[in-house]
């Protein structure tokens, strides 16, 4: 199809009307707004409009209240076009407040409950080791300091052996073990700092473990049994929380992300002080429906200006083309300018949805590539081996072939080899690549004689097609083809390419 016809329409209008002028352009498909600091010529006064980010502080905010509260945030829900942030801060503040009263108890729980399991553990070993714990907590002259350590640091307290403390090791789990050193009471500090420096974490016993160690362990059980609910119970109030406020929060999340992209928008909007101007892209056949959008907006002027008038200031027109579904993944392989004033994806679509039916078609090769576009579906180059994945399919299809090698069923087949049906369907590709890309630039050239006499004229295409000629009647159709009347012409075409660019040379 024909690439769209861009102009450059300036748009002006008074600043009260701007987030009504932005509201709309959201919608817009087909205008392309340019940068506002593009426009700005260093004139006093004028400036690209700055951008407010109380909206990015805000998204801020609640997604960390939405991650507090284990909230998945979406913006399904429909947005407001404007947000009251006096009130919106104190609701936010509020809620806050109260997420930081439940979180405030639950990490002391958790905190309290953790060491409780820790001096639990120590309990456990004392009661299978021979250490008198009462008889280490009454000494005088020595301290005591119960604690653990990963395993890893374990074989280090070898090079330690001749210093002054005793060493017990009360046993051990997968990643810690659990002991105890005594040290006199004036070495205390030297042997601390040995151990924090193997990483021992001291667990200290509580007042009541003295010769009950038994019922200290119950105490402690049920202390972290009553733990567990509690947090249990502040889970259920932090999810009645959650519950209670999810549409509220859900509905500022879509206002604020609706805003904010309004927002960002003001990049685009030249500031005149009391008037405001953006400059855009625009389809010359879409300008009437465009404006019919802002038909409402009663101080919007517009001037219609050439698509290439500010390119000296880097403001390029996009090249639009409008292709159907079918063809569209291939705009990637046939890659048009704004200059180029033809679209040669169909005729690319069509060369390689043939060449991959017929020539390339295979059920494996079809569904790798098929697989693969599905992967990359985000991106124009997943379309594009989606697209050829399902041409090769359908050609698989028709000859029950997978990774050309399985024939899975009885089906029609080219008289031709596995190899020559690859080496002419990538030969096919090329020369029908470099065909598309010579008509194109006969089509853009003016003059006669450079659509003739070049190598992307006719003669070019005469040199490719009587090579590809006379190699498929020698080595596929094995015919006694002799290589004279071809080589003739292919020099006699090469002699008038040389012969013009000898001539442009000398007119130069």
């Amino acid at each position: 199809m024909a690439i769209e016809e861009m102009i450059l329409l300036n748009m002006t209008f008074d600043r009260t009307e701007l987030d009504q002028v932005l509201f709309t352009l959201k919608d817009s498909k087909y205008f392309y707004p340019q940068p506002a600091s593009k426009i700005v010529n260093n004139v006093k006064g004028v400036h690209a409009l700055a951008e407010d980010n109380a909206y990015t502080k805000l998204l801020d905010r609640l997604i960390q209240v939405a991650s507090d509260m284990k909230l998945d945030l979406s913006n399904d829900l429909a947005y407001d076009r404007t947000l009251q942030f006096d009130r919106t801060n104190a609701y936010l503040s509020d809620l806050e407040a109260e997420i930081k009263k439940i979180k405030d108890v639950q990490d002391q729980l958790i905190e309290e409950k953790d060491e409780n399991e820790k001096t639990l553990e120590i309990l456990k070993r004392l009661t299978l080791s021979n250490v008198n714990l009462d008889q280490l907590l009454d000494c005088q002259y020595v301290k005591v300091r119960f604690g653990r350590f990963h395993r890893q640091n374990l074989d280090r307290i070898q090079y330690y052996e001749g210093r002054p403390f005793i060493f017990n090791k009360l046993g051990e789990d997968r990643h810690y073990v659990y002991c105890c050193y005594i040290v006199t009471n004036n070495l205390l500090l030297e042997i601390d700092n040995i151990f924090k420096a193997l990483g021992f974490e001291e667990i200290v016993l509580p007042s009541f473990v003295h010769g009950k160690i038994d019922d200290a362990k119950k105490e402690l059980e049920d202390e972290v049994h009553a733990m567990e609910e509690y947090i249990l119970r502040m889970d259920q109030k932090m999810t009645i929380l959650r519950e209670t406020h999810k549409v509220d929060l859900l509905k500022l999340y879509s206002t604020a992300l609706f805003l904010q992209r309004i927002e960002s928008f003001k990049v685009f909007v030249v500031d005149y002080q009391s008037k405001c101007a953006i400059y855009g892209f625009i389809p010359k056949r879409m300008v009437t429906e465009f404006k019919d959008m802002l038909k409402s907006l009663k101080t919007v002027e517009y001037q219609e200006l050439p698509a290439d008038i500010l390119d000296h200031q880097e403001i390029i027109a996009p090249t639009v083309v409008h292709n159907a579904k079918i063809v569209k993944p291939f705009e990637v392989l046939s890659k048009v300018k704004q200059s180029d004033m033809i679209d040669t994806t169909i005729a690319i679509a069509a060369l390689y949805y043939v060449v991959f039916i017929i020539f390339l078609g295979d059920l494996g090769v079809g569904a790798v590539l098929a697989l693969l576009g599905l992967l990359m579906r985000k991106k124009k180059m997943g379309q594009l081996f989606l697209s050829l994945g399902i041409a090769a399919l359908l050609g698989g299809f028709i000859y029950g072939d997978v990774f050309y090698t399985f024939h899975l069923y009885p089906a029609i087949a080219l008289p031709l080899s596995t190899v020559y049906k690859l080496i002419d369907g990538i030969l096919l590709l090329i020369a029908g690549t470099f065909t598309i890309g010579a008509f194109k630039k006969m089509y853009l050239q003016s003059s006669a004689v450079e659509k003739v006499l070049s190598m992307k004229g006719i003669c070019g295409l005469i040199i490719v097609y009587a090579i590809l000629v006379y190699f498929g009647c020698v080595y596929e159709a094995h015919l006694n083809v002799p290589i004279m009347p071809f080589a003739i012409v292919i020099v006699a075409c090469l002699v008038f390419v040389l012969a013009k660019s000898i001539l442009k040379k000398k007119a130069g």
